[in-house]
């Protein structure tokens, strides 16, 4: 007998998926703004990974004409049709969303930054992940309500935005889904 199972295949793993999402303690997660981001293989696997967290929509603070859209599709493997996203200016982003989204927390080390793990994240939030090179900008910091970080042991300081918010959804993830009992 084998302990680990056997690999799902495509359509098992698909159908697996499509049950979970369409369960009824299924939540979506945190909308997701991204600030500048730069490289198109990031802003695909940023979308791939909201999908996979069960994020609903990605707001890219950033002009969508200086974009390649072929290597964002391609890396974002289909999920830029699962999820809905678009880019915005960051004066659009300022007059249209900032005061009617919930609770925005940056994925940032700050000078008042916390420990994710020894923080409780709201059930209701926005995650805010910055440029790879600036982070969040100051004045999108300015309308956060609080900054976590993601302790770090290395000689570097920092690791891939997508990665972050790797770890940032799915600890969100970990904290507010309740899984149904195995029968």
């Amino acid at each position: 007998m084998k302990v680990v199972g056997e690999q799902l295949d495509g359509r098992e793993l698909y159908e697996r998926q499509k049950k979970l999402r369409d369960s009824s303690w299924y939540s979506p997660a945190p909308v997701v703004i991204a600030d500048c981001l730069q490289i198109p293989e990031n802003i695909g696997s940023l979308l791939r990974l909201a999908d996979a967290a069960g994020s609903e929509k990605v707001i890219f603070i950033n002009a969508a004409n200086e974009q390649n859209l072929g290597r964002i599709h391609r890396t974002a493997r289909n999920c830029d049709a699962l999820v809905s996203w678009e880019f915005t200016s960051p004066e659009d982003f300022f007059s249209r969303y900032v005061l009617t989204l919930p609770p925005i927390i940056a994925v940032e080390l700050t000078s008042s930054s916390r420990n994710l793990f020894e923080v409780s994240l709201p059930a209701q939030c926005v995650f805010v992940v910055g440029n790879e090179r600036h982070g969040v900008s100051s004045e999108l910091l300015g309308q956060c309500q609080q900054a976590v970080h993601i302790p770090m042991y290395g000689v570097n300081g920092s690791m891939n935005v997508t990665h972050a918010l790797a770890i940032v959804l799915f600890e969100w993830r970990r904290q507010h889904s309740v899984y149904p009992q195995p029968p």
